[in-house]
């Protein structure tokens, strides 16, 4: 496994970290494949929680679905091989040219890491008034209003049930803020 030195990397102008896109759910498959042939990369990672019937399981999934970072020598590395790597779409272009990251993210990125080298993300937090979006269970897809917290994953709600606001408690993991409120 090749791993890199998060430290700005002065020694050598020509590295450059640039984004690759994978197959759906191949981002490890990919990440494997191209540090096989001595490619440096970085799969920055989460562990989420998510709810299969009345439990609470969590899962370690890719911090952006579908791309990973490799590192790449302007001059001196072979890129012609990383298209046809088991996994991988390609690179990343805009405009039909490869585009470079910047290190500073590949940088925050590592910084953000737990002890477990996952992203840390913070605990997800509504105030009292904030409409939700119903995400999973029974009443999926209706929308309710944030009452308060009922220990780690259970929250107070108000649904609104054939024009009346009843109270009711649901799984704080199927709740979201929607996108167009």
């Amino acid at each position: 496994m090749n791993s890199f030195n998060p430290a700005p990397n002065n020694s050598n102008a020509d590295k450059h970290w640039y984004l690759v896109y994978s197959k759906p759910r191949q981002e490890d498959v990919a990440k494997h494949q191209l540090e096989r042939q001595g490619y440096t990369t970085y799969l920055p990672k989460i562990e989420v929680q998510f709810r299969k019937g009345s439990d609470i399981r969590s899962r370690i999934e890719p911090f952006f679905p579908r791309y990973l970072f490799i590192e790449l020598d302007q001059k001196f590395d072979d890129w012609s091989p990383i298209r046809s790597t088991i996994g991988v779409c390609g690179i990343v272009r805009f405009g039909g040219v490869p585009q470079s990251i910047p290190e500073s993210l590949i940088v925050e990125l590592v910084r953000n890491e737990n002890s477990d080298k996952f992203q840390i993300v913070k605990e997800v937090s509504w105030n009292k008034g904030d409409v939700l979006e119903i995400e999973q269970g029974p009443f999926s897809g209706y929308r309710c209003i944030f009452q308060e917290s009922k220990g780690v994953h259970r929250v107070s709600v108000l649904l609104d049930i054939i024009g009346k606001q009843t109270r009711a408690l649901l799984n704080k993991e199927d709740l979201e803020i929607p996108q167009y409120v």
